[in-house]
């Protein structure tokens, strides 16, 4: 039996064979050099895997073609840098960026490859075609699908086994009473924090937003003042009394590191999050199905994702580059690198993958509990913070620390938001 999840990585065509649109990757006496531009970190398992199979892609094409790397995992600031190599016409010739429906500078910039002619049949049954219209801007797909990763509810479950509870809570309101008894046995509930895009902090407002309005009104929101969101960031305070000291200011390096020493029992976050925390305390950590409210608003086990994460490349009127750059993206894309990203890097990806049941032998109970939870999930939602301007998004975090210290109310809140976006 087959199971089939949405991922990306590795698949090879010869180097020298006619790509779709005519493309070849012509012989020389050096190498077609790239110059590849990430955020992950060869210090987290993603990070590593993928070094990994870019050192192979290297090897497989030594002589014809060298990808050379340079990451910066500070995710807010690599995103600002790239924007500004675009505008400054030195940006990388392949690197990833988050998707904003709101913000289309990358497309409008005129400076990103057009993929149209390049996707040929083969390649292109690899992706959702939903995930292809979102990146295809006047008739031209501006970057290839990599990225739409589920955040969803890690959780310590001896901490909450220790209070009573050997299945996670059902409901929100059940789960802030865990969070009275977790801290009266020492432990802090979500791990948060509000610096930086506040990641954490979003997703679990989103997931609040979603179980108040249900998943189709916030998909289709047009206004962030609603009820339902106002509701869900006084809700949010409420848990924000049981995190730690250190959320208004902190950042995701922090707020991971206090579920990793157990300051705090839960997080909302990718299927990468196992490769951040201590090894020690692995065989504590689960994944939950997400609470609603105990009504019919919200299904049991929504979910809210990050962005489209896609990869983009440089327009260039260079050929050989231009080749390059297809034969390595389909490489990246491909079934094999795909399953290898997903079995030893626990990331899940857009390309699409199949996993038989030894496949899934093989993975973490963790990395087994994210792939039932994300193909259980019955409605996605893009965490908010990924949908707003660049100036709303830039003024969120002085928000969330106003709201946090009773300087203005959700009303507030929602209302300033709105108008920043």
């Amino acid at each position: 039996m087959k199971k089939r999840i949405a991922s990306v990585i590795i698949g090879m065509n010869a180097i020298a064979a006619i790509m779709a649109g005519g493309a070849t990757v012509a012989a020389a006496d050096q190498p077609v050099e790239l110059n590849l531009y990430h955020s992950w970190s060869t210090e987290t398992t993603r990070g590593e895997v993928l070094t990994k199979l870019i050192d192979e892609f290297n090897q497989e094409h030594d002589g014809e073609i060298k990808v050379n790397v340079e990451t910066n995992s500070d995710f807010p600031a690599y995103q600002e840098k790239v924007k500004t190599m675009l505008s400054t016409d030195t940006a990388p010739d392949i690197f990833h960026y988050n998707y904003n429906p709101n913000d289309l500078s990358y497309f409008e910039s005129g400076k990103l490859m057009d993929f149209s002619s390049f996707m040929d049949d083969e390649w292109k049954a690899r992706f959702e075609e939903s995930d292809l219209e979102t990146l295809t801007y006047n008739d031209q797909l501006l970057s290839i699908p990599f990225e739409s990763a589920g955040a969803v509810l890690w959780y310590n479950k001896d901490a909450f086994a220790e209070v009573g509870y050997n299945e996670f809570p059902a409901t929100w309101s059940e789960l802030l009473d865990a969070c009275q008894k977790l801290k009266d046995a020492g432990y802090g509930g979500f791990s948060l924090y509000t610096g930086d895009d506040a990641w954490y902090s979003i997703n679990l407002i989103t997931d609040l937003w979603v179980a108040n309005d249900g998943a189709a009104a916030v998909n289709t929101a047009t206004s962030f003042n609603t009820q339902g969101l106002i509701d869900a960031l006084n809700t949010y305070k409420e848990f924000y009394q049981y995190s730690t000291s250190d959320v208004i200011g902190g950042n995701y390096s922090v707020a991971g590191a206090n579920f990793s020493s157990q300051k705090t029992t839960m997080a909302i976050d990718g299927s990468w999050f196992t490769g951040y925390i201590d090894e020690s305390i692995l065989p504590s950590v689960a994944v939950a199905s997400t609470p609603t409210n105990g009504d019919d608003v919200a299904q049991p086990g929504y979910l809210v994702t990050d962005a489209q994460t896609p990869w983009a490349a440089a327009a260039t009127d260079d050929p050989d580059k231009e080749a390059a750059i297809v034969e390595f993206m389909k490489y990246i894309t491909s079934e094999d690198a795909t399953k290898t990203l997903t079995m030893d890097g626990s990331v899940i990806l857009s390309a699409k993958l199949e996993l038989t049941d030894e496949d899934l032998a093989n993975c973490t109970d963790q990395m087994r509990q994210y792939l039932e939870v994300n193909a259980k999930a019955p409605s996605r939602t893009t965490n908010l913070e990924r949908n707003l301007s660049t100036e709303a998004a830039a003024e969120l975090p002085t928000l969330l620390e106003s709201f946090l210290l009773d300087q203005i109310t959700a009303e507030q809140f929602c209302e300033q938001l709105d108008s920043l976006n």
